[in-house]
């Protein structure tokens, strides 16, 4: 029996438990498909937009703090930052969504899935023999944190926002608006965040910007490497190289997964670093510090 045959109901409810690049391309296979996904349009995309890449809520929050501001007055960055964290924190759990804010959304997600593919290798870095495929509910997840660091990054790791505040924020600063975001999420999604940004700094000390320790670690022919050749592969050792994993954790995840996917070599890696301004002002990455403070917090 041909799918164009099937009822207008039970057409629905396959649109309702599909994918959206599977819903999207159902709905071009005939005229009546799309007639049937076009009665329906907003629920059915908001539908597969969750199928694929929940959760929503999170996902919206990250496209909204990417959004230019379109406000043509003069704005203070504490004022700025604190009104649209504040449209941020009011997302609930359903929130409603407009055709623009799908599209984006669809480029995070797209990201968020593509780190889903990749993390078992960094969760299962030592025991390789115990690696597998995450399960929907490990990817949502992941998703979610993933989002989380996306917004926190774009709303406070940004040049304006470094250059405004460029110190962790202090443990009695009750009112700083990284602290404020940071309370809307779950103890369970502070656990799960946290987790994911170890993994996230082991990628970078291990495999994007090694320490000449790392580099004699896993090669043991590199103990005989000379000063000179050694430093095109490392990236140096103490205060230094602490600073500059600081720096990098500051990139977005867009930025940290095009590193892993399209650089192999030192020169590639420093020319994004460049490109990027990622060193601005030798700020350090400040999610870390947020989260132990708002998890002391909570512990008392």
């Amino acid at each position: 029996m041909s799918i164009i045959n099937l009822s207008t109901e039970i057409l629905q409810k396959i649109y309702d438990y599909a994918e959206l690049q599977d819903l999207v391309a159902l709905a071009r296979t005939s005229r009546r498909t799309y007639r049937v996904f076009l009665g329906r349009r907003m629920h059915l995309l908001t539908q597969g937009l969750h199928n694929s890449y929940s959760p929503l809520p999170s996902l919206l929050k990250l496209t909204l703090s990417n959004e230019a501001d379109k406000s043509r007055k003069p704005i203070g960055t504490e004022i700025r930052i604190n009104t649209l964290l504040t449209r941020i924190v009011s997302v609930g759990t359903d929130p409603k969504l407009t055709l623009e804010q799908m599209k984006k959304m669809v480029y995070y997600g797209r990201i968020a899935d593509r780190w889903t593919e990749l993390y078992p290798r960094l969760r299962w870095r030592n025991g390789s023999d115990n690696r597998r495929l995450l399960r929907p509910l490990e990817k949502e997840r992941l998703r979610r944190a993933i989002y989380h660091h996306w917004t926190y990054t774009s709303l406070f790791h940004s040049r304006t926002y470094t250059s405004y505040s460029p110190y962790p924020p202090s443990p009695a600063s009750l009112d700083d608006p990284r602290h404020r975001l940071l309370r809307t999420y779950s103890t369970a999604e502070q656990i799960q965040l946290s987790e994911y940004l170890a993994h996230l700094e082991t990628l970078v000390e291990s495999d994007l910007y090694p320490s000449n320790s790392i580099i004699r670690s896993q090669d043991p022919y590199s103990h005989s490497l000379p000063a000179r050749a050694l430093a095109k592969i490392a990236w140096g050792e103490g205060n230094e190289y602490r600073r500059l994993v600081r720096d990098i954790m500051k990139l977005s995840p867009a930025d940290i997964l095009h590193l892993v996917e399209n650089t192999s070599t030192k020169s590639e890696r420093m020319d994004f670093l460049y490109a990027k301004e990622a060193c601005f002002g030798d700020v350090p990455a400040t999610m870390n510090y947020a989260l132990s403070t708002v998890s002391v917090e909570r512990a008392r």
